[in-house]
């Protein structure tokens, strides 16, 4: 992997500078959104790949189903239409569905034992499978692996689905949630390392709901909240799909097919596995369960009629009070617990869910305006629906949950830097990285439970980077924008493999922005704007509230990593033991921390971290 990155050098050049920032435009959001005749466009481009127009709101969507979490849950090939007029695509689900897998239920405090078995053969994206990075091997084309992670869940490091800790078909892995944890919206997906961006597209991910005494998911819940059919959990991702109508991953026709290109994004939306649904409602109160599943888009939701709606919950459980809203924004990896209220609307009323989040200005003369508007639409039934009212508080009263907690002041503060480098090895000639580390680093982070930290994300892109950590909560502190091109030329950048994180303070623009208003609770994933320190409180918990050893070593099979002899070997260890003792090949330790753009997690923007006991 290290040997993948020629990025060596003391310092940008100008000349570097500039052609590190044309390789961004040139890669990421690539794809021009031509999909369907409500997608805006400035011009098509012809060196990128576009879909079939294809009719808005004529199919149904999916009511996801529901079941209990716990027993075996099987993943496997599968053939799945996305709309009414593609064709048939190879994919891949969970539980016997064609994609996605099934909303899993789990009540806090009650341990579940999750078996996930691997039985996909072929992968449905085998001709766009990489084997030069990060783990991944030809055989994965044939024998795909995968690693399924618990995202926001509070789960112990053999459960946690670690990206070295995967199987292969015929296989199983067991993982124990202990659900010691606030009722949330978590979602659970592939993690393997190398080929996540693949195994999600293709399928491998679904909702994961943990209740508790209050938010119950029954209709007699303490707080009042929509449940039953009025309760919609929503997986919104976008595709793209070839000309014969079957769904493809590639996005630049200058880019080798088979070649890992930067950026998958999409010029089709799809909600629960159709592109463009539609859904008949009731008159009245609904819970919408946002999941924004997409390998790289982020989205800026909103209705049509500019109708508003209340925001209950966030990543990781309820805000204390429901926080009107008009648009909330969702970045691949977060999720936001909404109420939509239907009730006003006459019978007959169409109103469509809309994302107008749009690229950065210094994309649109490389890619056009690659922007996803409407994702689906509600037709509103004459039935009355879920009649009760907007709750008034969430947290914090009598028979209610305890309120959310005052911010903790840090004990410490780490610098992370978020970068693209070139790597003239490969074409697109880059690397993503954190810290100006690589995956198989031995500079691994270590800290200590019941410990509170603040990081500052200091983005050195021109994306933006949802940056997702595994095991703590986080709360947002603000946004600060800075001088990137001061803070380059002032810090000399060592060869790849050196840490390279010094503080952004001195380069500061401005006032420091609080958090977005969709952002008033816990969080797992946080998006980091380009040009900007994102500074985060990040909370790990008490060895009490764990209830296991954060770094227990668990098995990571060697030989299921390890690839066709000569054609990739087995990833250098990482978070091997304690540092300074020897590796061994079939056991890890700890955590990661990662840039949720699956394709950017596949190369390299990902890296350990070591959770002690304190």
């Amino acid at each position: 992997m290290a040997e993948h990155h020629s990025t060596g050098g003391a310092a940008f050049t100008r000349r570097r500078l500039i052609g590190a920032a044309v390789g961004a435009a040139a890669m990421h959001y690539a794809a021009p959104a031509f999909g369907g005749p409500s997608n805006s466009a400035i011009g098509r481009n012809p060196l990128m790949f576009v879909s079939p127009r294809i009719e808005p709101f004529v199919d149904p969507l999916p009511v996801l189903q529901y079941r209990t979490a716990g027993g075996e849950l099987v993943a496997a090939n599968a053939r799945h239409r996305f709309h009414r007029d593609l064709a048939v695509s190879d994919t891949a689900g969970f539980g016997g569905q064609s994609y996605l897998g099934p909303v899993l239920e789990a009540h806090r405090d009650q341990p579940v034992t999750q078996t996930f078995r691997n039985e996909l053969t072929a992968h449905p994206l085998a001709r766009h499978l990489d084997p030069t990075i990060h783990g991944a091997s030809l055989l994965d084309r044939s024998r795909p692996r995968m690693s399924i992670h618990l995202h926001g869940g509070l789960t112990e490091p053999g459960s946690d689905g670690h990206p070295l800790a995967s199987t292969r078909a015929g296989q199983t892995r067991v993982h124990h949630y202990d659900g010691d944890q606030e009722a949330a919206g978590l979602w659970y997906h592939d993690h393997a390392m190398g080929i996540t961006r693949l195994n999600v597209y293709a399928g491998l991910a679904g909702h994961y709901l943990l209740r508790d005494d209050w938010d119950t998911g029954a209709s007699s819940n303490p707080l009042g909240l929509p449940a039953g059919e009025f309760e919609l959990p929503l997986v919104l991702q976008d595709k793209i799909f070839a000309q014969d109508g079957t769904l493809q991953f590639r996005l630049a026709t200058y880019v080798q097919e088979g070649k890992w290109e930067g950026g998958q994004a999409g010029d089709v939306p799809v909600v629960n596995g159709i592109a463009y649904p539609f859904h008949e409602v009731a008159r009245g109160l609904y819970r919408l369960r946002l999941l924004n599943g997409s390998n790289l888009r982020a989205m800026m939701l909103s209705f049509s009629n500019g109708m508003p709606f209340w925001l209950v919950g966030t990543d990781a459980g309820l805000v204390n009070a429901p926080v009107r809203l008009d648009r909330i924004r969702l970045s691949p990896g977060e999720r936001a617990d909404v109420l939509v209220d239907f009730g006003s609307l006459p019978a007959g009323t169409r109103v469509q869910l809309r994302n107008t989040d749009r690229l950065p200005a210094q994309f649109l003369i490389a890619v056009g305006d690659a922007r996803i508007r409407d994702l689906m639409e509600f037709r509103v039934g004459a039935a009355r629906g879920f009649t009760g009212p907007v709750p008034e508080r969430l947290r914090g009263g009598p028979g209610l949950p305890p309120a959310l907690p005052p911010n903790e002041k840090a004990t410490r503060v780490r610098n992370m830097t978020v970068m693209q480098l070139p790597d003239g090895r490969r074409f697109p000639p880059a690397v993503m990285s954190l810290n100006n580390l690589g995956f198989d680093t031995e500079d691994v982070e270590q800290v200590q439970t019941g410990t509170v930290e603040q990081w500052n994300i200091i983005n050195l892109t021109t994306d933006d980077h949802p940056i997702h950590l595994h095991l703590p909560l986080i709360r947002v502190l603000g946004r600060q924008r800075f001088s990137t091109l001061a803070y380059i030329f002032r810090n000399p950048r060592p060869g790849f493999g050196r840490r390279w994180a010094p503080s952004a303070d001195r380069y500061r623009l401005g006032a420091m922005a609080g958090p977005q208003a969709w952002e008033a609770g816990w969080k797992d994933t946080v998006y980091a704007p380009p040009g900007v320190i994102t500074r985060m409180l990040v909370r790990w918990p008490t060895a009490e509230e764990l209830g296991f050893d954060p770094d227990a070593p668990f098995a990571v099979p060697s030989s299921v990593e390890t690839g066709a002899p000569g054609v990739n070997a087995q990833p250098t260890a990482v978070c091997r033991l304690s540092t300074g003792t020897q590796p061994e090949p079939d056991r890890a330790r700890g955590y990661v921390w990662h840039c949720h753009v699956l394709d950017h997690e596949d190369h390299d923007m990902m890296l350990p971290v070591r959770v002690s006991a304190s």
